[in-house]
């Protein structure tokens, strides 16, 4: 795991002295090296900070071919390197190290940009052809791994984060409407947007090519969901998927939460080697898994650490996140991510997580609610408006049968929501309305007149419209998983210096997922795969409901928070945004208890904390 930077410019010279400054920037990501690399004519900067993971010794970066004419700068990890690097040998490559980062170099100069299509893995890398005056970009097909440019004709910047390309002394910063709009919908930026006006997001599954006739932008990865999966076996899928990605010379360890999916996972890792575990508690029930991840734990033989969050971690850690988090971010998990990370890294330099179980196997409310909809549209004139007015005189017993498996959340307002939510016929529209509301709540605070907020896009719904049985997933797949999740996953845990790695996500487990005609939710049940497939092995965990890694920010608002918080929200700077008077009635609505408005106060909160230190 690394991260990475660089420029091309054909119109003057790189300077290293920026390419320095683009790097030191992320210096997080890869403390144990660094280097750089110029072309001749000095058209070209290429920079690297290296996380080692993969061949300590020989495997600095960045790499070239035999002729030094294709240059090579890595971030991630490819899969099943190995059988590539086999493969290049026998075509009569000569490979200097036993890194994976060599295999980029000399899959290029063997099959071109088709090589991406190649890879299992996730990365982000950028491969300069000196002989074609030619660069490429490329990104994993999940877009686990993140990566930037910022384009003009004759120049092109890029790097694993914006801050990179902010160091580029003649970018002027500006805020992009529309990302904005985004944020204050989602709570992230979607989309090949980031906030900061012409600096993009190279989308997952996607290439670039800058070269002296301009840039150009190809998808390599459609996401199919009519392949051949029948006779494969997911338990021998997930198996495999774990086996290669244990691979290190470096301790590897596991994030075990006590969840179906971290729990699966430890169970892989403990059929190879014994490992160590990482989990974070809570003191509100409501919240805290620790004693079913002490149980799994006992359970594989894993040597277990945990530690408990409290607000005072959210207090100690905030100017320590915002101060590298370039883009505003409101998934308050980032937190408790970076805790366990910052605990993880004490022991070890990777750990695999249970990250996307949920995503393609079916794990969300949401998910139930889509199959709802298909059944009520056979139904003549529902007036939901109706619907939603009777359900306020119904007792919450009565709601025991709501299709949801969140043990926590209060039945009534999840069934609002849902019924909010069915009223907007367009799935992709009512999906991430639902999503939204589930976190943030029903309020919006921002919505700016000169902007359109740009929600879907016209490739996956042609997917979705077709698998309306995995419409919730198809969707979440290309939204909340990169722009939410992996964005949580990378940032927490590379402000840590230690490298996530994700079973789930591996080319074949996700090609199974999205093609098996076995039905992973239903109205009563979700993950029903998995749950078979656990229940085999942990069958205590296996029936366990579905329990989100959040916060209990409603309570600490009024309560630990609520110091740091004021602090954030009465910043001059953030009522440029929003008008002042309804932070205000916000805040007193909340403090009073007439309303929770925890979500979209602390919207307001990291926002205030970006603007800060990054505007």
């Amino acid at each position: 795991m690394c991260g990475i930077a660089g420029y091309v410019d054909f119109e003057s010279t790189t300077n290293p002295v920026v390419l320095d400054a683009m790097t030191e920037e992320i210096i997080y990501r890869g403390p144990d090296s660094s280097g750089k690399y110029f072309n001749k004519d000095k058209s070209v900067g290429l920079g690297i900070r290296r996380l080692s993971i993969i061949d300590l010794s020989t495997g600095d970066q960045p790499i070239k071919n035999e002729d030094g004419s294709v240059t090579v700068v890595f971030n991630g990890e490819i899969y099943g390197y190995k059988n590539l690097r086999d493969r290049l040998i026998n075509k009569g490559h000569k490979l200097k190290t036993k890194s994976d980062t060599e295999v980029l170099v000399h899959l290029y100069e063997e099959y071109g940009e088709e090589m991406v299509g190649l890879l299992n893995g996730m990365f982000a890398f950028a491969i300069w052809d000196e002989k074609k005056q030619k660069l490429f970009l490329a990104r994993d097909r999940s877009g686990i791994k993140p990566l930037y440019y910022y384009p003009t004709k004759k120049k092109i910047l890029f790097g694993s984060e914006p801050k990179t390309i902010l160091k580029y002394p003649k970018i002027i910063k500006k805020i992009n409407e529309e990302a904005l709009s985004s944020y204050f919908y989602l709570g992230y930026v979607l989309g090949e947007k980031s906030i900061y006006k012409n600096v993009s997001k190279l989308l997952p599954g996607h290439y670039l090519i800058f070269d002296r006739n301009g840039l150009r932008i190809k998808k390599y990865f459609e996401l199919k969901t009519d392949k051949n999966v029948q006779g494969l076996s997911l338990d021998v899928l997930l198996g495999k998927s774990v086996e290669k990605q244990l691979i290190a010379d470096v301790p590897v360890g596991v994030f075990l939460s006590g969840g179906l999916d971290s729990s699966l996972i430890a169970y892989y890792i403990s059929k190879f080697k014994k490992l160590k575990s990482f989990s974070i508690g809570f003191s509100e029930p409501g919240f805290d898994e620790s004693k079913h991840a002490y149980y799994v734990a006992k359970m594989l033989g894993t040597e277990h650490y945990s530690e408990e969050f409290a607000p005072r971690d959210v207090v100690n850690s905030f100017d320590d996140i915002m101060s590298k988090l370039d883009e505003p971010f409101a998934d308050a998990s980032i937190f408790p991510t970076y805790k366990v990370s910052k605990l993880a890294k004490r022991y070890v330099k990777v750990a695999l997580s249970g990250d996307g179980g949920d995503e393609l196997f079916g794990g969300y409310p949401t998910y139930q609610a889509h199959i709802m909809a298909k059944y009520l549209e056979v139904l003549p004139l529902i007036n939901y408006d109706l619907l939603l007015n009777f359900l306020d005189y119904l007792p919450e017993f009565l709601l025991k049968f709501l299709p949801t498996t969140f043990k926590d959340y209060p039945k009534k307002k999840l069934a609002k929501i849902v019924l909010m939510g069915l009223k907007k016929k367009d799935t992709f529209e009512r999906h991430l309305y639902w999503m939204r509301t589930f976190f943030l709540g029903e309020r919006e605070v921002f919505k700016h007149s000169g902007s359109k907020l740009t929600l879907k896009n016209d490739d996956m719904e042609a997917i979705y419209s077709k698998v309306s049985s995995k419409a919730g997933q198809l969707i979440d797949f290309h939204t909340y998983l990169p722009d939410d999740f992996f964005f949580k996953v990378d940032r927490a845990s590379m402000y840590n210096s230690l490298e996530v790695r994700v079973p789930f996500l591996d080319n074949d487990v996700v090609d199974y997922a999205f093609s098996t005609k076995d039905p992973h939710v239903n109205l009563f049940q979700t993950k029903i795969q998995l749950r078979k497939l656990l229940n085999e092995k942990l069958p205590d965990i296996a029936r366990r409901p579905k329990k989100g890694f959040g916060i209990p920010l409603e309570k600490w608002l009024r309560g630990d928070l609520k110091e740091l918080a004021y602090s954030m929200l009465t910043r001059k700077a953030l009522y440029k945004f929003i008008d002042e008077k309804k932070v205000k009635r916000l805040w007193k609505q909340h403090q009073s208890l007439a309303n929770n408005n925890a979500g979209v106060l602390w919207q307001l909160i990291i926002f205030s904390g970006w603007l800060n230190y990054w505007y």
